[in-house]
């Protein structure tokens, strides 16, 4: 291990700064998290006040800044309870510019080549026994994230929620994943910013993906599924053949990328099938060959109450031969940045 941060989740990591959240306030680091410097507050006046008081309380009514994304002309974006908030440049302000309803948060925002960008909603929507789904919803803003308009709906009855979506940079397409009964897993893309849909993959927990990882010629992912072992796929880009790469000890919520360089990590999700009590990062160099480089204990507290065991990446987490990633219920590391040699 080359550094621990306490009391921070890492949002995002590029050549020269590190940002993360302590609770409601973004702060932003270009001396490896020697010095940091505020970038700016969550106008949330409700959760940022309950989420000063304990970690258990933060963990208990998941209160929690999720995924950041960072504009070229300095706009912050973040996700965290019930919202999207938008930092203009230069502004020391998270704003709220969408107001979630269903659910908590999506599970990432995706940004387009054209500045785009997308979020899918992700929600409970009925217990898993039940047969009745409200429509789902992707949204897109084309300003930066001032204002969002639904761009497409998955009718009722045929999806869960979405679990991302992704930019591909090889092809120029717009990627989305969704769960989480077989019928309702499936992979697919857009071409044309989600006027049509084009589905590769579907009708099995197989295809029950979260994030997708991109190569020139093939696309790997790894199941989040509590009824079947969890694997890490690939399938080829023009054959859609499909090959089974590793075995898993969990189900994969989070992945990150850079260039051919890929980290998958697991939770401690409890099931018949999961039992392992550790989350586990995986590494590679090209998709196709990974290798467990770590692992962590679940903590104490309920699985129930204050969540699964994970592990969580910034954007850019892969850089310099270092990888980035923060802990969540789990032991020695919950709520602290990580700074690994790889």
């Amino acid at each position: 291990m080359e550094k621990i941060i306490p009391n921070a989740k890492a949002l995002y990591v590029d050549e020269k700064t590190l940002y993360i959240a302590r609770g409601y306030n973004i702060y932003r680091s270009s001396h490896g998290g020697e010095e940091w410097i505020l970038d700016g507050k969550i106008a949330d006046f409700k959760y940022a006040f309950l989420g000063k008081f304990s970690r258990l309380l933060n963990r208990l009514l998941r209160i929690e800044v999720s995924c950041m994304v960072l504009l070229d002309d300095g706009t912050r974006i973040v996700t965290a309870k019930k919202g999207i908030f938008v930092a203009k440049p230069g502004s020391k302000k998270y704003i709220k510019t969408f107001n979630i309803t269903r659910g908590n948060k999506p599970m990432n925002i995706c940004l387009d080549s054209d500045g785009s960008l997308y979020f899918g909603e992700y929600f409970l929507n009925g217990r898993f026994v039940d047969t009745k789904r409200e429509e789902v919803h992707i949204y897109r803003s084309e300003d930066h994230g001032q204002s969002w308009h639904i761009c497409y709906s998955f009718p009722q009855n045929t999806v869960r929620h979405i679990h991302g979506i992704f930019y591909d940079q090889y092809t120029d397409r717009l990627w989305v994943t969704t769960g989480d009964r077989d019928a309702e897993c499936m992979i697919a893309y857009t071409t044309d910013k989600f006027e049509s849909l084009h589905i590769v993959k579907s009708g099995s927990q197989k295809y029950r993906a979260v994030t997708l990882l991109f190569y020139p010629d093939h696309i790997v992912y790894g199941t989040d599924t509590e009824h079947e072992t969890n694997y890490i796929y690939s399938f080829n880009r023009k054959s859609d053949e499909e090959k089974c790469l590793q075995a898993l000890p969990g189900s994969v919520l989070m992945a990150t990328q850079s260039n051919n360089n890929a980290a998958i990590s697991t939770a401690v999700e409890p099931s018949k099938i999961n039992s392992d009590p550790d989350a586990h990062i995986f590494f590679s160099e090209d998709g196709l060959v990974w290798k467990d480089i770590y692992c962590a204990k679940k903590d104490g507290y309920s699985l129930k109450y204050f969540q699964y065991g994970r592990i969580t990446f910034p954007q850019h987490a892969i850089a310099k031969e270092r990888l980035v990633f923060s802990g969540h219920a789990l032991e020695k590391i919950d709520n602290t940045v990580s700074i690994v040699n790889i």
